[in-house]
């Protein structure tokens, strides 16, 4: 259900309609009345989505909430549906939990959440607003340890930051009698904040209190002597040496050490997004003497990222920065030599450099004593490798040290426990942005279109953008069309993203200091990469392509992946952008032999996608597309044949592409034919029925003509499937008369029965029922069970759709019977479905819900969640006619997720009905049509 949280009226946005509330006891509030949450995990649950609100919340972090220490996490995952359920319904028209693939989120817009009020009102400096929408302990009402561990610890330290800041500011504007009270309970309260201690010396020596401000120097003294065996840091020290000087100025004083370094360079005027990596930061600084490293591709905008995040967290720092640019990956090719970067930290730490000793080992020591006890940012600016930053790391608490590198330097995240925080290409909308920041937005969104492919063929680099825009800004009066035609061509996009004024606004040059960091054998799989037609790569397909060992590839694509040159989004698996194609192509060595390379490449997709096709369970051998024989002893690399056909799929269709492109039509045939066996696993898209097409264009044109009929067949299906049955009767028509003038009977059949069921999709029973009974006819004189089994099955559907119901139970049963008979369990499952709608057009609910429980629960052990669609469709229908409403309503749930994955048509259709039925009064019983 749609919910209205903010409305805009007079151009102003008015005050939500929902509104939430975490800072202090858990409230809802929905046009003016109090919303009655649950206690218990559904509170905890609303509050853990809040406290992340916009934001995917995995289902493992809400059982970690939810459940405190629980043995085993996985048992509880099925309840934390229905915990949702109920948050859902307790909500109401509040409700804004929803549903992602990996876990949940709480959509909530600007103004609707307070800590987002907050947090916006202290980033704006209005600290005092900020604070008074504090009720008390955040989510006091809501019991689990990990939440209050986790995430409320974290808030109960923003808020003194805040609330430092807040008295600041009443420092500095004169009010410093008024706060003595108030800083004595802080300093009460947090004995060791150093920060309120020296608020509190202030405010006691702007009061004419001098000695008590001394008294209070050697009370914090103590308590940090005693408790941790510290000494108060420089800043405390520097106030009290100014204090007992008379010394202290009258005007607003930062408790810094007056000669605190500020290193890093101020941020550029030109940034967009990174909303979620910044927050990132925020989060993995929280630990005391956090290592953070920001990691991403050249030209991602690593350190305008890290610059950018310092600037704005400078007052968490207040002993100063360091930064060091450590020259990992740049044109001179020499990364700065860890000896000499610890030389130049303790320079810029204040040490002279007449005392700074010799060797690695005494720099380090010196380095981690100077900067003990201050609290300080070290930013490791372009690191090379694990060994070069290992040394520079202080292992002080105060101290936050944040790295950036094109590595993932996976060895000191091993040893060191570092945050790692993965910077990625900019979205498509973020993208637009940038090029809207440097060239306006008018001159962006006068050709949409242009901009858009400027975008994509930028793959969203920051650096590539820039150059970009830079160079596009020279020229006010040339379209943007113009520019956008430079970059169509893969060969010399690169040469027009160059700004000509040095390496580091070049990106090929970017690209090639990456480039040249890798060894010779991960250099070559690299170049042979292009090759690859697909939007990714598994680690067998890289072995077939560079003609290695898996364990080769496997160790290759690691470095490549390590380096920011492939991007691993899941195990086993790689991609890359257009741009780092480009350049790999750029690298083409006729020693690597590219056409070779292709070659092998296809010739491994065609035997994994006929082994995947042979381990389906629809998979029948006999038939007119049968498999080669030993077809399943190919090793697949995979448990589950579906899963293989869904992540390979846009693969093959590249694949069968290039294959038909070189002339290779046997190749391209029999991975369409293999392709068939899969369709029960496979989504619905456009792109199988081009996989068909060639497929059949290849049959006609390759040695083996026999493949030619049942390939029209499967370019039929494909079209039927995809919302295109006019299309899919005349190709099917078209495959009975190569059948008939081939004298394949079976064949005939089997184009026959599905020639009826298109016809049925077109309402045209009539004719179906004719086609169907020849078909049957066929399949019985063949001794062919499964078509004929496949006959009952549609004949079921049809006599349905002519109302004759008594019948349509009689072959849906029948269908049963022979599925049975020859021991195929899955599709006697998916019959359950034309049994139980004829069960149910007869009244006999509870029939049909028997049968179709079975069937799903039969369906459950194939890992063919598709064929479970239509079933939980129609179970959804029949558990309505038994006025079992939630459960309907649950069934159909399950089904839509279904269909969203695999099937549009009846997604479309469900949801529509879905969304009427929630608007009726009373409920009634759907009339639809569909079938598996």
């Amino acid at each position: 259900m749609r919910t209205d949280v903010e409305l805009v009226q007079g151009g102003a946005v008015a005050a939500p309609a929902t509104r939430f509330a975490v800072l202090g006891p858990l409230e809802v509030w929905r046009g003016g009345e109090r919303v009655a949450v649950p206690a218990g995990r559904v509170r905890v649950l609303l509050a853990t989505l809040l406290l992340r609100a916009n934001r995917t919340v995995s289902v493992d972090d809400l059982v970690e909430r939810l459940w405190d220490d629980v043995p085993n996490p996985r048992r509880v995952r099925a309840t934390l549906q229905m915990v949702v359920t109920r948050l859902r319904q307790a909500l109401g028209d509040a409700n804004v939990v929803r549903t992602r693939t990996n876990g949940y989120l709480a959509d909530v817009p600007p103004g609707a959440l307070d800590l987002h009020r907050f947090r916006d009102l202290a980033d704006r400096g209005r600290h005092a607003e900020a604070l008074e929408l504090w009720r008390g302990a955040p989510l006091s009402d809501v019991r689990s340890d990990a939440l209050h561990r986790e995430d409320v610890a974290p808030l109960l330290e923003e808020h003194l930051v805040v609330l430092e800041r807040r008295i600041d500011a009443d420092l500095a504007a004169g009010r410093a009698g008024a706060l003595v009270a108030q800083l004595r309970g802080l300093t009460e309260r947090h004995p060791l904040r150093e920060r309120f201690w020296g608020q509190l010396m202030l405010a006691l020596y702007r009061s004419e209190q001098q000695a008590e401000a001394l008294a209070a120097f050697r009370a914090v003294r103590a308590a940090l002597v005693e408790e941790l065996g510290v000494e108060p840091g420089p800043a405390l020290t520097d106030l009290y040496d100014r204090i007992l000087r008379n010394d202290v100025p009258g005007g607003p004083v930062t408790l810094t050490a007056r000669r605190a370094p500020r290193q890093v360079p101020p941020a550029g005027s030109v940034f967009v997004g990174r909303e979620p990596e910044l927050a990132a930061l925020d989060e993995a600084v929280r630990e005391p003497g956090a290592v953070v490293l920001l990691h991403g591709a050249g030209g991602v905008g690593k350190t305008a990222l890290a610059v950018r995040w310092a600037n704005r967290r400078r007052d968490r720092f207040p002993d100063g920065d360091l930064h060091l640019d450590l020259r990992g990956f740049d044109a001179a090719g020499r990364p700065v030599e860890p000896a000499r970067a610890v030389e130049a930290l303790l320079v810029s730490a204040g040490v002279r450099p007449q005392d700074v000793p010799a060797g690695l080992d005494a720099r380090a020591a010196l380095f981690r004593e100077v900067v003990a006890g201050r609290r300080m940012l070290l930013v490791l600016d372009n690191a090379a490798g694990s060994d070069q930053v290992t040394p520079l790391l202080p292992g002080t608490p105060t101290v936050v040290v944040l790295v950036t590198s094109r590595d993932q330097l996976r060895g000191l995240a091993a040893r060191r426990g570092v945050r790692r925080v993965p910077l990625r290409p900019l979205s498509a909308d973020r993208s637009l942005e940038l090029l809207s920041s440097v060239l306006g937005r008018e001159r962006v969104e006068a050709d949409p279109v242009a901009s858009a492919r400027v975008v994509a063929r930028c793959a969203g680099l920051p650096l590539a953008l820039r150059v970009f825009a830079e160079r596009v800004a020279r020229f006010p009066g040339t379209p943007m069309g113009a520019f956008a035609a430079e970059l169509a061509d893969e060969r010399s996009r690169l040469d027009h993203l160059s700004a000509e004024d040095g390496d580091d606004t070049d990106v090929r040059s970017v690209f090639s200091w990456s480039y040249r960091a890798l060894p010779r054998d991960a250099a070559r799989l690299f170049r042979l990469l292009p090759a690859h037609p697909g939007p990714d790569l598994g680690v067998p397909a890289a072995a077939a392509l560079a003609d290695v060992p898996e364990r080769d590839a496997r160790r290759w694509l690691e470095r490549l992946a390590a380096g920011h040159l492939l991007e691993s989004r899941a195990p086993g698996r790689y991609e890359w952008h257009d741009l780092l194609r480009a350049y790999a192509d750029d690298l083409a060595d006729p020693a690597d032999d590219r056409p070779a390379a292709v070659r092998r490449l296809v010739g491994w997709y065609v035997a994994a996608t006929e082994a995947a096709a042979a381990r389906t369970p629809s998979y029948r051998s006999g038939t007119c597309a049968e498999l080669p024989a030993g077809a399943a002893a190919f090793p697949l690399g995979a448990a589950d044949p579906g899963a293989w056909g869904r992540r390979e799929l846009p693969n093959l269709v590249a694949v069968v592409r290039v294959a038909a492109e070189h002339g290779w039509h046997d190749e391209a045939s029999r991975i369409g034919a293999a392709v068939w066996w899969l369709l029960d696993s496979l989504p619905e898209v456009d792109s199988l029925v081009e996989v068909f097409r060639i497929g059949r264009d290849s049959a006609r044109a390759a040695p083996a003509p026999h493949r030619l009929g049942a390939a029209i067949n499967h370019l039929a299906w494909s079209c039927a499937r995809a919302g295109r049955p006019e299309a899919a009767l005349e190709t099917y028509l078209e495959g009975l008369a190569v059948a008939v003038r081939d004298g394949d009977r079976r064949l005939e059949g089997a184009i026959a029965l599905n020639t009826g069921g298109t016809y049925q999709r077109l309402g045209r029973h009539g004719e179906a029922v004719e086609q169907l009974r020849r078909g049957l006819r066929i399949a019985e004189e063949e001794g062919d069970d499964h078509h004929r089994a496949a006959a009952h099955f549609t004949l079921s559907l049809s006599l349905s759709g002519l109302h004759r119901y008594e019948e349509a139970l009689e072959h849906g049963l029948r269908a049963r019977a022979v599925f049975d008979g020859s021991g195929d369990e899955y599709h006697s499952a998916r019959s359950t479905f034309v049994v139980a709608r004829a069960h149910r057009a007869l009244g006999r609910f509870a029939e049909a819900e028997s049968a179709l429980r079975e069937g799903i629960a039969v369906l459950a052990g194939f890992a063919q969640p598709a064929a479970q669609s239509h079933l939980f469709d129609e179970l959804g229908t029949v558990l309505l006619c038994l006025d079992r409403r939630e459960e309907a309503l649950e069934c159909w749930r399950r089904a839509l997720a279904l269909y969203d994955e695999y099937e549009r048509g009846p997604a479309s259709v469900l949801r529509s009905w879905l969304a009427d039925y929630d608007a009726l009064p009373t409920p009634r019983v759907p009339h639809r049509t569909g079938a598996p």
